[in-house]
């Protein structure tokens, strides 16, 4: 079944190959009809050191292995619960705090919207905002690119180290076709 012909552009191209760059599919390990999918384990590495490694490759005793990574934002569409209490939660999903900025993102390619959407979210954080409104509008048939889109750029680098949580607003505020963002609190504000 083909439908209308989607008239993206390059940067839209592009940014989808950004976002799906790393991706990789699952497999399914598990006996047909049970609907659980697992990932593969990864083959086990060799011991020896490939030609091309040196020391700085190495990790020693005492050395730090990696930064402390930030959890991703909880999805109340999805039904995460952990990193945000049970109040908060329940009062995000419900609409009941304060707005404190709106983005309305109709009518922008993919690209444009990554751009603006950024530049929101980190404006907001530096403004001390913590409840952001983001209008993604529904789409053609509720299936629209930039409400596929905008959650998933809310919960990957680099913005989703600035978001705790997010939630499909209350039809008052957009329903489906937008967000409410809950924005975590900045460490350097007194």
């Amino acid at each position: 079944m083909t439908g209308p012909q989607d008239d993206t552009g390059d940067e839209d191209t592009a940014v989808w190959k950004r976002l799906t760059a790393g991706v990789k599919a699952y497999e399914r390990d598990a006996p047909l009809g049970s609907g659980r999918a697992t990932l593969s384990k990864p083959k086990p590495k060799s011991k020896r050191k490939t030609a091309g490694a040196s020391k700085a490759d190495t990790i020693r005793p005492g050395q730090r292995t990696a930064p402390k990574q930030t959890p991703d934002p909880v999805d109340l569409r999805r039904g995460d619960h952990a990193g945000i209490d049970r109040s908060t939660r329940r009062r995000l999903a419900q609409g009941q705090l304060a707005i404190e900025a709106r983005l309305d993102l109709h009518g922008m390619t993919a690209a444009q919207a990554e751009r603006h959407l950024s530049r929101f979210i980190n404006g907001a954080l530096g403004d001390g905002k913590r409840c952001v409104l983001v209008i993604t509008g529904k789409g053609a048939n509720n299936n629209g690119v930039l409400k596929r889109l905008v959650p998933m750029w809310l919960k990957a680098p680099p913005l989703g180290a600035r978001v705790l949580a997010l939630s499909q607003a209350i039809p008052s505020d957009g329903g489906d076709g937008a967000l409410y963002v809950m924005l975590r609190r900045s460490r350097h504000q007194p």
